[in-house]
């Protein structure tokens, strides 16, 4: 496992104790056992994981961002740095359902702030290829912003960042989507050091817990 990605995938058995008698085990039914444990301990050692991370950077303007998978595994398919990269541990490369996957997005050295963007593919509960797409933006000066979507698979090969940054810096510190069957909502703090939660799950799945 990852060094930042916290948690135990779901596995058959998993679901099989909370639903002895099922035939068919899909995405959906993954993603609402998943959501059973997200806020197990793993989650609490991750927390605590980025805050000292966070410590050792310093003052400097910060996205602390920790995003849950609900569904099948998920992987990153690429990444958008307006402003910023990410510091000492890279973009989570794969989170398989049920796991955090965290990291500490960090302002350049010159006068701007935090604002990038990660694309993380899988499928919904047909099969189909499906992109989720989380961004975050902390600017030097003004609010922070929030902004999610999902699309079909390869849908973010061709150039849309600049239209996605416009989208970003539009919103304010929440925003969802809701594509396809997939479902993916972000939130971030205020100030310079704020936290970044981004979940992507299956439409219909969070409304359960």
């Amino acid at each position: 496992m990852a060094g930042n990605v916290f948690g135990n995938p779901i596995t058959d058995d998993d679901v099989r104790i909370l639903y002895p008698n099922i035939t068919e085990i899909t995405p959906k039914i993954r993603a609402e056992v998943a959501f059973r444990n997200i806020t197990t301990k793993e989650g609490i050692k991750m927390r605590k994981l980025c805050e000292k991370t966070q410590e050792r950077y310093g003052d400097g303007i910060s996205a602390l961002c920790m995003i849950f998978n609900a569904p099948e595994v998920l992987n990153l398919h690429r990444q958008k740095d307006w402003h910023g990269h990410v510091y000492e541990s890279p973009y989570p490369a794969k989170i398989q359902n049920g796991q955090w996957g965290a990291f500490l997005h960090v302002h350049p050295s010159w006068l701007a702030g935090s604002e990038a963007a990660v694309i993380y593919r899988g499928h919904n509960n047909d099969g189909a290829l499906c992109d989720w797409m989380l961004s975050w933006g902390i600017p030097y000066v003004g609010d922070n912003h929030a902004y999610t979507e999902i699309r079909e698979g390869r849908h973010y090969e061709t150039d849309h960042w600049n239209y996605i940054q416009g989208l970003l810096e539009s919103q304010s510190t929440e925003h969802e989507d809701t594509w396809n069957g997939c479902y993916s909502i972000v939130t971030i703090g205020e100030g310079t050091s704020p936290e970044y939660v981004g979940i992507m799950a299956l439409d219909g799945v969070t409304t359960k817990q």
